[in-house]
């Protein structure tokens, strides 16, 4: 993920996100994730694995379920201690269609791919990364190709963190001028966070066919 830290990276100590990636490894792949998958295999069946990048991959909940499903994945975060519990955990079957990298997403270079999943994810990238970024991702994905993920919305209690990236229905209308709309949901509501802290949650579950 786009996360930040005002130590030093050489510096930082056992991130917190590690409990909670670790806490979540179990837990059903994401819902955005599901809905494009079955958009997929309700297409004609491809000759070749199709090939995705799961950005902000965390414990590999998404990744497996890419995986299980035949998939080729490029798995990213930026905890290198996740990533390495990633592949220690994926089943030698699948080794040979899973590769991993360690990045922040403003230095990612994505490769072509038919599809980008990004749960929960990419409002962790800072303001003033989002919009190179975001065109990264358009770029990416092939004609034909999908977005799934999740962005915040202006209400979500962390929208007064000013390395976090919130949006508007207006906004996400714009980043998704290329795409067609296949999923658009919207949630606000009390919660807790993997944690279990209370939290006013303001989100936007997407999935979007590039045109």
């Amino acid at each position: 993920m786009c996360k930040r830290n005002i130590m030093p990276r050489t510096q930082r100590r056992r991130s917190p996100w590690l409990i909670h990636y670790k806490a979540t490894a179990g837990h059903s792949p994401s819902d955005t994730l599901t809905k494009a998958l079955a958009l997929f295999e309700g297409e004609t069946e491809s000759k070749k694995p199709r090939f995705a990048i799961d950005l902000g991959c965390g414990g590999g909940k998404d990744t497996f379920e890419l995986l299980r499903r035949g998939w080729k994945v490029l798995a990213v975060d930026s905890e290198p201690e996740i990533i390495q519990w990633v592949n220690s955990t994926a089943s030698p079957k699948y080794h040979a269609r899973l590769r991993t990298r360690v990045s922040f997403f403003e230095q990612l270079r994505l490769p072509k791919c038919d599809l980008i999943n990004a749960s929960y994810s990419l409002p962790f990238c800072p303001p003033n990364q989002f919009d190179s970024l975001w065109r990264k991702i358009v770029v990416s994905i092939t004609t034909g190709g999908r977005f799934a993920g999740h962005l915040f919305g202006i209400r979500d209690e962390w929208s007064k963190d000013a390395d976090k990236t919130f949006h508007t229905i207006q906004q996400i209308g714009n980043l998704l001028s290329e795409f067609e709309m296949e999923h658009f949901h919207e949630d606000e509501r009390e919660g807790t966070t993997a944690s279990g802290r209370r939290k006013h949650w303001h989100v936007f579950s997407i999935v979007a066919r590039k045109t």
